[in-house]
């Protein structure tokens, strides 16, 4: 799916007016992929009762296209102006050529109550009220035509995005228009991936609306939505003359007495998704407590805390291994003891391979942000939404709002590949490359879900896969597992330490 931003957008419109393809041409064009897109949709629009509810702006332009190509083919048209007549040359252009059609157009503000009339009969309402440039909250009256529009019984299609949501952050307005179906002109936007926008915009189909090749050659797109023709692609057969080194060494220093879970659920991520050796270094404690779960394990022993976690005496056990393992997994459950700041920036220091900085070796990093750039390889780190708003010292609805500038900016700043972790997981490169994830469901959120994700991660970095495709093939992996453990066993009864086996039943499917 092409995926592009706002502005990347707007720079496809205004190059393809430079070239001759106007912007008129393109409302018309956008009208007229959208009403072919409903009359394939619906079979039949003649004699059907349309309400085609348009702003005053561009989008409002394109719904009296829409109306105009639906009322040649025999379907019963109703415009309402939601903000008087339009402001643009190109939509008011629309404007008049509805006027010369003969199509019943009424001011919703003027003639409310022929607007209400009218909705009682409406068959499909279609929302070309604001388009991608929205944002912030509905003012009067387009609060009151919202809640009108979603309180309806008809069929909903937004064209572009439904109105109320952000097209670049996927936050929605109240009363937001909850479409059956939505209609993106030319690429999906941002706002159309991420939650809770996505679930606002129902079934959406992405059409052509003229944009010239050569301007689309001159638009590079940065952001992409991993699929499973891109997952599987990457990934390698296992080669029948091969041995457990042949897929890597992992260390992943994880767990402390009061987290021994997040130790196990990391190594069964990696070893379930392919790693040759997994080597886990924690506390005594915890190796007598997991021992058992994870028996095809290696142990590295630990000193301990006062507290239970892993000492800073124990770089001295660790350096050996940073020299030999193919891959470092810090953080998951080590607590927040005075020693992990030391141990991860040691690790990222001596270690020459990539290091996946998960969870609890992630809270350190605030203090000592540059410790990343210390890093011999292209570090990964894995944060959620809060563990991002404290690494960056901003609050978490400012991270919400701001993911993928945040997690674009990080990466690039720090030279690391960025896991912001979410309802839709963004992953970015540093050279700001952006990739939003489809696979996962609200089964994911419980504790111990990310302690996989990141043993899945480290497990592909361990068998030698760019940083890129770790973190792009395992956050998709993970959620893929788990959307089949809900099948089976519901988001509600789903648990983390069920996704490797599921993720194990993935490659069988695929033969891997």
């Amino acid at each position: 799916m092409k995926i592009l931003t706002v502005e990347q957008m707007k720079t496809e419109e205004r190059l393809s007016d430079e070239m001759g393809v106007t912007y008129q041409r393109l409302m018309e064009n956008a009208g007229c992929a959208a009403a072919a897109f409903i009359r394939k949709t619906l079979s039949n629009v003649a004699g059907r009762n349309f309400m085609i509810f348009c702003g005053s702006g561009n989008n409002g332009g394109d719904g009296l296209v829409v109306a105009r190509k639906l009322f040649e083919e025999g379907a019963n048209v109703i415009v309402v102006l939601c903000g008087g007549i339009p402001r643009s040359n190109e939509a008011k252009y629309m404007y008049n050529c509805v006027i010369q059609a003969g199509i019943t157009m009424l001011d919703f503000e003027l003639d409310r109550k022929k607007v209400d009339e009218f909705l009682c009969g409406a068959d499909i309402i279609i929302d070309a009220l604001f388009g991608t440039g929205f944002s912030g909250e509905f003012r009067a009256p387009y609060d009151e035509i919202a809640e009108m529009i979603n309180s309806d019984i008809a069929v909903k299609i937004s064209l572009d995005i439904p109105s109320g949501v952000n097209a670049e952050t996927g936050l929605c307005a109240e009363n937001t228009i909850k479409a059956n179906f939505t209609v993106a002109f030319e690429a999906a936007k941002p706002g159309h991936l991420l939650l809770p926008g996505k679930e606002f915009c129902g079934q959406t189909e992405v059409v052509d609306i003229g944009i010239p090749h050569e301007v689309r050659a001159q638009v590079s797109q940065n952001c992409f939505l991993t699929g499973e023709d891109m997952v599987f692609s990457s990934i390698r057969k296992r080669p029948r003359f091969s041995n457990k080194g042949t897929f890597g060494k992992l260390l992943c220093i994880t767990g402390s007495s009061n987290f021994p879970g997040a130790a196990v659920l990391s190594a069964l991520g990696a070893m379930k998704s392919g790693a040759g050796i997994t080597t886990v270094a924690t506390t005594e404690k915890v190796v007598s407590m997991i021992a058992a779960r994870i028996p095809e394990a290696t142990f590295l022993p630990l000193p301990e805390n006062e507290d239970g976690t892993v000492s800073a005496y124990a770089k001295e056990k660790i350096l050996p291994f940073l020299e030999r393992v193919d891959a470092v997994l810090i953080g998951c459950g080590l607590g927040r003891g005075k020693d992990v700041g030391d141990l991860v920036e040691f690790v990222l220091e001596n270690a020459n391979c990539t290091v996946v900085i998960d969870a609890d070796g992630l809270n350190c990093i605030p203090e000592k942000p540059e410790a990343l750039k210390k890093a011999k390889q292209i570090p990964i780190i894995t944060p959620h939404m809060g563990e991002m708003a404290r690494f960056c010292k901003i609050s978490i609805p400012e991270t919400v709002e701001k993911r993928i500038e945040i997690a674009s900016k990080t990466a690039k700043e720090f030279d690391s590949i960025v896991v912001l972790k979410d309802s839709t997981t963004v992953i970015a490169e540093p050279n700001g490359d952006i990739y939003f994830n489809s696979t996962g469901n609200p089964g994911l959120s419980k504790g111990g879900s990310g302690d996989c994700l990141a043993g899945i991660i480290a497990s592909f970095a361990a068998q030698g896969y760019i940083e890129t495709a770790c973190a792009v093939c395992g956050v998709y992996l993970h959620g893929l597992a788990a959307d089949k453990a809900a099948k089976e066993l519901s988001e509600y009864g789903m648990l983390p330490s069920d996704i490797p086996d599921y993720l194990c039943k993935i490659f069988a499917e695929k033969g891997l």
